[in-house]
């Protein structure tokens, strides 16, 4: 098979460059593409508009580049957009089917803080914090980035960290990881001793593994090792994550049993605990 290269990409665009204006949304990443061959730089447009009017002319797209190996290396290219930054371009279009969103070949940046009054009010809109009430969890922030709810609630008498996954578009994802929170929290006693004694059965044996190798403490494992009930009482809890599709995930300190690994406990409604495991 012939290996493709930078030309094979530029040939993906139209020959012909055009001046955009672009809000970015999102960082700079870099991968491989094309089985492998050479790399390319992409972050998101959350908007792009006209140079002349100014007037918005695409929503999200999807901005790349090709890197030499040396540009990787050196790492610049992770600086050459910022976040919420409005920026002209000198880019390519996609020249194939359309894809799920535009995507641009940038060739060129040709100037930085542009001022565009439609892009500043997309960009004033899209930062606006959404927050959702609950009678249960109280207020949750979204954070637009990671599709994230975030928020503390009442944990066996302590503020524990939440975070519920959600697919920002559809709000009835949103009822989805609130309810399982919820129903976590009104029959918490129960939980709460479940997920430890997951963890417990779990990792106990491998506590006692790494209390082996701890040079820094006198107690022997042999003689005093660590019992299931001690692991259940020691561990530390701190956050509850959901996913959309209702898994949900514990996150516990292990009280240095693990040399300051964290101690995550997965589980879904129906089924309860299902897996325990050290993360970190």
């Amino acid at each position: 098979m012939k290996k493709r290269t930078v030309k094979d990409f530029i040939a993906l665009y139209v020959p012909e460059d055009e001046e955009k204006l672009v809000l970015i949304q999102s960082g700079i990443s870099a991968d491989k593409t094309f089985l492998d061959t050479f790399w390319a730089a992409h972050t998101h447009a959350l908007a792009m508009a006209d140079v002349q009017t100014g007037q918005v002319i695409s929503g999200q797209c999807y901005l790349s580049w090709p890197l030499t190996d040396k540009e990787r290396e050196a790492g610049d290219y992770s600086k050459l957009f910022a976040k919420g930054q409005i920026y002209r371009i000198k880019a390519r279009g996609w020249k194939g089917d359309s894809l799920s969103e535009p995507q641009w070949y940038v060739m060129e940046v040709l100037e930085e803080s542009v001022p565009c009054p439609a892009l500043e009010d997309i960009w004033a809109e899209y930062t606006k914090p959404i927050l959702l009430k609950d009678e249960v969890l109280g207020t949750l922030t979204l954070d637009r980035e990671m599709s994230m709810f975030n928020g503390t609630c009442r944990w066996m008498g302590k503020d524990i960290q939440i975070s519920l996954d959600v697919e920002i578009e559809k709000k009835a994802s949103w009822t989805r990881v609130t309810n399982v929170m919820k129903k976590l929290v009104a029959d918490q006693e129960v939980w709460d001793k479940s997920l430890r004694a997951m963890a417990a059965q779990k990792l106990t044996d491998q506590a006692n593994e790494w209390l082996a190798d701890n040079d820094q403490t006198d107690r022997n494992p042999e003689k005093d090792p660590i019992t299931e009930e001690e692991f259940a009482r020691r561990i530390l809890l701190t956050e509850f994550s959901v996913s959309p599709g209702g898994r949900f995930t514990a996150w516990y300190e292990d009280d240095d049993m693990f040399w300051g690994h964290v101690v995550t406990v997965d589980g879904t409604l129906k089924k309860g605990p299902i897996g325990a495991d050290i993360q970190g």
